[in-house]
C-alpha cells in the first residue's frame, strides 16, 4: 500500500504543487513582474523547462514502467513534449515559429501546453487503461 501512497503522490500531488509554480511563473512573465532569479521571458522559459521537466518524471515512470509507450495519452504526452522543446528552442535559436512573434508570448504557449500535457498526464494516470 506504501508504494501506491507513493505513486499517487509523485503522479498527482507533486505534478499540482508544481503547476502552480508554471503558472505563477507564467503569470509573472505576462505581467512583466520579476520574480527571484526570474527577471526576463528567456529567465521564465528556462525555468519552465526545469519545471515542466521535473513535472513529467512521475509519468514518463508510468509509461515506461507499464511498457504503453504507444498508447494514445502517452504519444499525445510525447508530442506535447516535443513541441514545448521545439517553442524553447526556438527563443533561444532565434527561429521564427507561426503565431509566436516574441518571447513573452512563445512564455505563453508554453504555459498552455504545460497545462494540457498535465491534464493527459492527470487523466492517464487516473484512467491507467487507456
Amino acid at each position: 500500500m506504501k508504494a501506491q501512497t507513493m505513486n499517487t503522490f509523485t503522479s498527482l500531488v507533486v505534478p499540482l504543487i508544481l503547476g502552480v509554480v508554471v503558472a505563477v511563473i507564467v503569470y509573472a512573465s505576462l505581467t512583466g513582474r520579476k520574480l527571484p532569479l526570474i527577471g526576463s521571458p528567456r529567465a521564465s522559459l528556462i525555468a519552465l523547462l526545469v519545471v515542466g521537466m521535473a513535472m513529467c518524471t512521475g509519468g514518463i515512470g508510468q509509461v515506461g514502467a507499464s511498457g504503453r509507450w504507444t498508447s494514445p495519452l502517452a504519444i499525445a504526452g510525447i508530442l506535447l513534449g516535443v513541441s514545448i522543446l521545439v517553442v524553447i528552442l526556438s527563443v533561444f535559436a532565434g527561429w521564427k515559429l507561426p503565431l509566436i512573434a516574441g518571447e513573452t508570448q512563445a512564455v505563453a504557449v508554453v504555459g498552455i501546453l504545460i497545462a494540457i500535457k498535465y491534464l493527459i498526464g492527470t487523466t492517464s494516470f487516473l484512467f491507467h487503461w487507456l
